[in-house]
């Protein structure tokens, strides 16, 4: 547990791409946002999903660490396992941290009615409209799905190369093309509205975390013999 806390920690040292720089990404997104809504009062309400900055920094973090770092840690003497398991570490803590850091965001928005102008940036429509207790899931699921992604994608990188991202994005568009062709052909379209108009925030993120969870799997396995 000690050695798994060291690579976390190592990670850590990188402060810059790990916790400075979404966070400054983010800032500028809302800077941004906090101006046009002085230009265009109306804009606020309606909400921009800058929000989403944030997430798309954590992967190119994650993706960042990984292929940066496995190679530096083993150098060290860490082990494969130790070093995954440090990574999930700081995974689950940056979501967790970044979910609590944005929930109070959200309660401060909602409390000076979108900070004086009736802004929406912290509050995305449907998702966030859920009882309070509930917004860390809400903000902490969709983090874990995003760096199970940049995770996977770093993993398949170091192992297989450029072969393996090629191979991975091209199967996942055979997937969706795969999907959306049998729902045509069924005539399952008006089902698939239905089902979800029938959703509510909380299982959506859940799907969202659990395909993070086995993004996180899949990088775990494909690192184990990934060359240094």
């Amino acid at each position: 547990m000690n050695r798994t806390l060291a690579v976390a920690r190592i990670h850590l040292m990188d402060r810059a791409n790990a916790v400075i720089v979404p966070w400054i990404v983010l800032a500028a997104s809302f800077t941004v946002n906090v101006i046009l809504w002085m230009l265009i009062p109306e804009a606020g309400p309606s909400g921009s999903g800058g929000i989403v900055s944030l997430y798309a920094l954590g992967v190119v973090m994650i993706v960042v660490l990984v292929g940066r770092g496995l190679p530096f840690q083993l150098g060290l003497g860490v082990t494969r396992r130790e070093f995954l398991s440090g990574t999930v570490l700081l995974a689950a803590a940056f979501s967790v941290g970044c979910a609590i850091a944005l929930t109070g965001l959200n309660l401060l928005e909602r409390a000076t009615d979108g900070f004086g102008l009736q802004g929406h940036f912290f509050r995305a429509p449907w998702l966030t409209a859920v009882p309070d207790g509930e917004l860390v899931v809400i903000y902490a699921l969709p983090m874990v799905f995003f760096l199970g992604a940049g995770m996977l994608y770093a993993a398949l990188w170091s192992r297989y190369k450029l072969i393996g991202s090629v191979t991975l994005t091209v199967a996942l568009a055979f997937v969706v093309v795969g999907v959306v062709a049998v729902i045509t052909w069924r005539d399952g379209w008006p089902g698939v509205g239905d089902w979800f108009r029938a959703l509510t925030p909380l299982p959506v993120v859940g799907i969202l975390g659990a395909v993070g969870a086995v993004s996180f799997a899949g990088a775990w396995l494909t690192l184990r013999r990934a060359p240094v």
